[in-house]
């Protein structure tokens, strides 16, 4: 059913609140850890030297979050293992194809075996905004460029199970937002009409996948990659965070 809310003095309505994940949702703390962890395994299975090491992790963005250089963390998960795989080919001399299967089968081990409990965090609001949703009779969906597998796996490590209708990844759709694809999918899988759908995201990407898709409404949230300038744009409004999003009853 349609849910009244209110941004920037502004009222709209929806029934399906699609979100994007990293940066809007969830912050992007733990990815440092993440890639840490990915990065020390890739070194014992390959055998790497100290410097070797070094490099890879300051290519994956380990260390970097209060230097602005986040590596690969940015990149949707096939793009971060394609990377990753064609960097240790330049960095040992190794053969795409055989170091590319390892990489996959690292990224994915970690995704199994890390604590995501211990360090996964919520964008301020986020978790409220998503029970308000529920309560007042929306559907949410969410539109990552992450694995919709992986993706679940963070939401169930945020108890979120009951407050997420619907995960579409590149697993799920290969083409990537912009793409109005990936949006219109997750819709479908809500049972509602992009129509009745309002796009919230961190990057300009997903604002235009929003508008693309046909959703009525696209808000850009400053807690992720995005700034201002770029989302404006984009954008019917852009909050500090999800706690500008004020349901109404």
């Amino acid at each position: 059913m349609p849910v009244r809310f209110r941004v920037n003095g502004r009222d709209f309505q929806a029934a399906a609140f699609l979100f994007d994940k990293d940066g809007t949702l969830i912050t992007f703390d733990h990815w440092f850890l993440v890639m840490e962890e990915r990065a020390q395994r890739l070194v014992r299975e390959l055998g790497l030297s100290h410097s070797q090491g070094a490099a890879l992790a300051k290519f994956m963005g380990v260390g970097n979050n209060e230097t602005g250089d986040w590596g690969i963390i940015p990149l949707p998960r096939p793009e971060a293992e394609d990377a990753t795989a064609r960097f240790l080919c330049e960095l040992v001399g190794g053969c795409f194809v055989e170091i590319f299967p390892v990489v996959q089968r690292i990224f994915a081990d970690v995704d199994r075996d890390f604590p995501f409990d211990n360090h996964i965090k919520p964008t301020p609001g986020a978790e409220e905004l998503l029970l308000g949703i529920k309560r007042a009779g929306g559907k949410v969906g969410i539109v990552t460029h992450d694995l919709a597998a992986a993706a679940w796996l963070h939401i169930r490590a945020l108890g979120w199970e009951r407050l997420v209708d619907a995960v579409v990844g590149l697993d799920l759709c290969p083409v990537k937002k912009p793409a109005p694809e990936p949006v219109r999918r997750a819709c479908g899988l809500l049972g509602l009409p992009a129509r009745e759908g309002v796009m919230v995201g961190d990057t300009q990407i997903d604002l235009a996948a929003g508008r693309a898709a046909g959703c009525s409404t696209a808000l850009g949230v400053l807690t992720g990659l995005g700034t201002y300038a770029e989302l404006a744009p984009h954008a019917d409004a852009v909050l500090p965070n999800l706690r500008g999003i004020e349901l109404r009853g």
